[in-house]
């Protein structure tokens, strides 16, 4: 077989390959993103120790908006504040959307502090 023969198949086949590779489009271009300015959200992350904690906030137009995260608590507690967070952003007016992500989609949180270097072998 030859390359002229494959040229009609590559030009079907290639864009559709080449579009599975796009990163960090959500798959509905109208959902809300933390990045827009008056989008409300509320996402869980995975502390160390099987702890989650909740991080909330509004988006202020930039890539990563500053958020309020609560202290490390258990699967249940996080459940039941995750739930009235979205309940609340629900209901305020200044929230243009609401972005939420639950435990099922926590993500593990950032290291925010560099390990501790190695004592050097004597």
């Amino acid at each position: 077989m030859s390359f002229a023969s494959l040229r009609p198949v590559c030009l079907l086949v290639l864009p559709l390959v080449l579009s599975a590779c796009v990163e960090g489009l959500p798959a509905d271009p109208k959902a809300p993103r933390m990045s827009q300015k008056g989008t409300c959200f509320a996402y869980v992350t995975a502390e160390p120790g099987g702890l989650f904690a909740l991080v909330s906030g509004k988006g202020d137009g930039t890539l990563a908006p500053v958020g309020q995260k609560s202290k490390p608590m258990s699967a249940e507690a996080v459940d039941a504040a995750f739930a009235k967070e979205v309940q609340v952003l629900g209901i305020m007016p200044e929230c243009l959307a609401v972005y939420a992500r639950d435990r099922a989609a926590a993500q593990p949180a950032a290291l925010t502090t560099a390990p501790a270097p190695a004592a050097p072998k004597a």
